[in-house]
């Protein structure tokens, strides 16, 4: 074999070689230079807070009290609501506090509420109950709220209802009732 062809071979053989290790080479460099990773996991954390509001409430307005005519032996009633919104599975208590102007001795368990009239001396006793019957006091104690466990979010509506007791059976009213308007304000709270 003369030189000028093992000279030729060669280039050739090299040139082959050349041109196959240009298409790995290439391949074989982006895996020398493709970047290492590593992994973590990052955490996301939030307390949900237990919560309920009152949504509404309907104002209960017994309207005129007629001491000695209709209510001398009938009582007079009226009725009102409470709509309260807590979170799904929340327990919560409503409880309607003793008002403004409670008689002396008054107590959550046994809340004795008056409204009063046009002098400080003229008021008139009320009750608010848990039940159409009017048997179950609606006091500011667990015992004596109303429990509620929330199914979910959408508001739910308790009636609250009133009575002004027939003027017979209270002894002394009709020498301190006066003709006029009389109103007592009384709290609404929930716990949970």
């Amino acid at each position: 074999m003369s030189f000028a062809f093992q000279l030729t071979l060669r280039q050739i053989i090299l040139g082959l070689f050349l041109t196959a290790a240009s298409g790995v080479l290439p391949i074989l460099l982006a895996q020398a230079a493709k970047a290492q990773s590593v992994t973590d996991n990052l955490q996301i954390q939030a307390t949900v807070k237990a919560s309920c509001k009152i949504s509404s409430v309907t104002n209960i307005n017994f309207g005129t009290y007629d001491a000695l005519g209709t209510h001398y032996t009938t009582p007079l009633d009226s009725q009102g609501s409470v709509s309260v919104s807590c979170l799904p599975k929340v327990k919560a208590s409503i409880q309607l506090e003793k008002g403004l102007y409670p008689i002396a001795g008054s107590t959550c368990t046994a809340p004795a509420r008056q409204m009063k009239g046009p002098s400080a001396t003229a008021l008139l006793p009320y009750g608010l109950f848990q039940d159409a019957a009017r048997t179950q006091t609606w006091g500011c104690t667990a015992a004596t709220g109303v429990d509620y466990t929330a199914a979910s979010a959408a508001a739910t509506s308790f009636d609250i209802y009133g009575r002004i007791p027939a003027a017979n059976s209270m002894l002394g009213i009709l020498d301190t009732l006066e003709p006029g308007a009389y109103s007592d304000t009384v709290q609404i709270v929930v716990s949970f």
